[in-house]
This record gives structure tokens, sequence and C-alpha cells, in this order.
């Protein structure tokens, strides 16, 4: 599949999601609509956890609707974090190791992690949990796999099909691809599974972001493999990020400053609110929808799924 394909697929999936979450007419064709609402002292940035009902108000076309409930939401990120230890990876995978370790650090001790690999195959070797030693243990036995191509759509896929497995899971996917961009031999890029893929992790609300080391000499390994491309248009798509290092010494400043990015999104999703609300009668076919707080000092991110960037 060339990366132009990779692209418009992309591309097509987010506009769907879009439509979905920005679509106000559908919306509010909806018994008691309702969105999330992060709501933030403008002072020092920190979530505010006691609003009321009666201080949020919904505006339709400048008349107010109802608000008929405010609930509290406390849904944690669950980050997944991917290292390639493939073809291309032996002189960066002591900074890859490194940088994780460092990521790990700058993550609050609540955050659920969980560490895989993907040379050769996709591997989880510790699951998603709150033990930092068992993390730091399947981090120090990583070890290159010299004679398999990385996986890189293969990990998301499945990493994808979990989350589409998990039907009581409450909390943001966040998926870290630690990479580089050696000999890439995924089986899902055909139309159907990447399709597939992407479809489920916008159904979950998951953001895929890429740290990805540029290959420039490693003896008897090809470069070139599709993860620039792949890790840009994933990561748009699902408002996560791409960055690209030429050493991979960068893994050591990339990653923990992910996790500083990764940690403030967890603290601002999980003390959010869904609003309810009853619309004002006879709105327009593109109805113009606002959120107003009668708090002082309050700043407000409001949001179709509670994903916050």
């Amino acid at each position: 599949m060339t990366a132009i394909t990779h692209r418009t697929i992309v591309s097509s999936a987010l506009v769907a999601l879009a439509l979905v979450l920005l679509g106000a007419p559908a919306a509010l064709a909806q018994d008691d609509p309702s969105f999330f609402v992060s709501f933030i002292d403008s002072n020092d940035g920190t979530p505010v956890t006691d609003m009321e009902a009666d201080e949020v108000v919904v505006e339709v076309d400048g008349v107010h609707g109802t608000t008929l409930n405010l609930e509290p939401i406390d849904w944690p990120v669950r980050v997944t974090v991917f290292v390639d230890n493939g073809l291309a990876s032996p002189p960066a995978l002591a900074d890859m190791r490194e940088g994780v370790r460092l990521f790990l650090d700058e993550l609050p001790p609540e955050v659920e992690v969980a560490i895989g690999t993907i040379g050769g195959r996709p591997q989880i070797r510790a699951r998603h949990t709150t033990d930092r030693d068992e993390l730091l243990d399947a981090i120090g036995v990583m070890s290159p796999d010299t004679e398999g191509a990385a996986m890189y759509v293969d990990a998301i896929y499945e990493e994808a099909e979990r989350m589409h497995e998990d039907e009581e899971g409450q909390y943001f996917p966040v998926v870290v691809m630690v990479a580089t961009n050696g000999p890439e031999g995924s089986s899902r890029v055909r139309e159907r599974p990447f399709r597939q893929m992407m479809e489920r992790l916008f159904a979950n609300s998951a953001t895929v972001h890429t740290r990805l080391w540029t290959v420039t000499s490693v003896s008897g390994v090809k470069q070139g493999g599709d993860q620039n491309q792949l890790g840009v248009d994933i990561g748009q798509a699902t408002g996560g990020t791409f960055e690209a290092l030429t050493s991979s010494n960068g893994f050591r400043n990339l990653l923990p400053a992910l996790a500083q990015d990764i940690a403030r999104k967890h603290r601002l999703v999980s003390s959010q609110y869904r609003v309810t609300f009853a619309p004002p009668e006879n709105v327009s076919e593109q109805p113009a929808i606002r959120i107003l707080t009668t708090r002082a000092g309050v700043d407000m991110t409001p949001t179709g799924n509670g994903n916050i960037p």
C-alpha cells in the first residue's frame, strides 16, 4: 500500500469522526444531548472539580438551553509503549531503553502503562500496570531481534483490537511508538485492516504518538521503511504527534518531554464533566453552540468525546 493510499484512508476516517463529533444538528437530534467539558482555573491551570449544574449554561443560536445534569467523569489516561527492537535497533536500543525509563519517571504513579516490542512480531512484555518495578524489568530485558523487521502497523493494529474487545474500559488510550525507519514488515497495511484499525482507534478515542530515529547508516540494514509517513498520518488523525530524530540520543530527551504532555492530559481528562442539556425549541439547521459558566476565573475545554489533546 502506498503512502498516498494510507493518507486517503486516514483522512476519510477522520472526516467521518469530525462529522460525528462536530455535527451539531445530529447531536441535537438525540434525546438529552451531551458533551464533555474540562473546567480549568485560569490562574494556576488546575482542574476545577466542584462545578454545579446551575453554574453551566449551553447556548444554542444565542438562546439558553436547560442544563439537565453535570456528571463528573474521572476516566484516566492508559498508556501502551511499543519499542522497535528490530533489525535497525541495535545502535539505538540503549537510548530507547533509557528514554522509556525517563518517560516512566515523568508519568503520575497512578497511570497504568504496558510495555511491548515490535521486532519480528508485536509482543507485550508487561501488561497494563502501575507497578513501575515490573515495567522497569520489562525494559531491562529488551534485546534486539536482528533477524526480524519491525511490525509498526501490526503493533498498533493489535492494540486497537484489544481496545475494541475491552467493553468495560473507561479510560483514554495513548499509544507511544518508540521506532526506527528500518525495514517494516507488517501484514496489516492492506486497505481493509488498515481502515479497521483507524476506525477502532477513533471509536476508542485513542491517541498515537511516534518518536522515530531516522537511520542514516547501519551496516547491512535497509533504510526507509514506511514508518515516517505512517507516523505523521496516524498521529495527525488521532490528535497525536510525530517527531523524527537524527540521533538516537534524542530518545532520552523527547520521551520524558512527551510523558509530561501525557501527564497534563491525564490531569485534565480525569477531572472533567459530561454536560447533558435540553436545547431550546426551533434551532436552526446549522446551530451555533456555546458553553458558558457563571463562575469567574474558569477556562473551559469542551469536546464531543472527552479526549482532550
